[in-house]
């Protein structure tokens, strides 16, 4: 019974989601300040859903809740500083394109590497520290959703980014 629950949530938090504003990074029809606003609101909003969809779809006892969330809420906000990052990876692609140098790729490559691996080390640490206050079979759904929602939001981010093309 607690599947569709899951998926009937996860499809309206996709659509939520896959609704946010598509404008192209690249674009600069809107001002960098308007950019700002959308993310940040879009972020919050995010948080938002996200927690609600894991108290609907995590059953914790009460003494399991009083120690995940502010755990889940220390995570997320650590995690906030590489998705910052991100961004400003994101943001400065966006600045260059569509002139795109081999310098410029580089740098946007290893950052991007440097990031995603600080992201994983840090997932890998609150792992353990989850260990510590939900039952495996908990844990495990908990990752589960995390990831499903990540996926969702990579999947709207990577809508918005144009590929780079070569120099001809």
């Amino acid at each position: 019974m607690r599947t569709p629950t899951l998926r009937g949530s996860l499809a309206a938090l996709a659509v939520a989601i896959l609704a946010l504003p598509t404008t192209t990074l690249a674009q600069d029809t809107i001002s960098d300040q308007e950019v700002a606003a959308v993310i940040e609101a879009a972020r919050s909003e995010l948080r938002a859903s996200r927690e609600q969809l894991l108290a609907a779809n995590l059953s914790l006892t009460q003494e399991e809740a009083d120690r995940f969330w502010p755990l889940y809420r220390e995570y997320n906000t650590e995690k906030a500083r590489y998705g910052d990052e991100r961004l400003q990876i994101i943001k400065d692609y966006a600045s260059a394109y569509p002139d795109v140098d081999d310098a410029m790729a580089s740098s946007l490559v290893d950052r991007s590497v440097k990031n995603s691996k600080a992201s994983n080390k840090l997932k890998q640490q609150y792992v353990a520290k989850f260990r510590k206050v939900l039952p495996p079979v908990k844990l495990m759904r908990f990752l589960q959703i995390e990831s499903r929602v990540d996926n969702l939001v990579e999947l709207q981010i990577q809508r918005s980014i144009p590929v780079v093309e070569p120099a001809p």
